[in-house]
């Protein structure tokens, strides 16, 4: 298991596959084994990391409130600690930048 602190939560996240970066951003309370065979098929074209956001899965659950610019901020952390200067991004529900 992979994890890295960012900002004041430890994250666990994944990494499959080899090729341009892709950014798999999951939806509120799902995590990265739920999302397994797509992120499989996405890594047969590219490199993807794939996390728990907070208060999901395996990343820490602080008892604060929670906010989509917080969890902007964790996944740019989340790729400044892997040294990941961009990426595709692919979100999936609350990830997806809609508001």
């Amino acid at each position: 298991m992979l994890y890295v602190r960012v900002n004041d939560i430890q994250m666990y996240y994944e990494m499959h596959g080899d090729g341009e970066p892709l950014v798999v951003i999951l939806g509120l309370g799902t995590d990265v084994s739920e999302w397994d065979g797509i992120i499989r098929w996405l890594a047969e074209k590219y490199k993807v990391l794939a996390f728990d956001n907070r208060g999901a899965g395996r990343t820490d659950k602080p008892d604060i409130p929670y906010s989509i610019e917080m969890m902007a901020e964790d996944t740019a952390g989340l790729m400044q600690a892997l040294g990941m200067k961009q990426a595709h991004v692919l979100g999936i529900s609350m990830g997806d930048g809609s508001r």
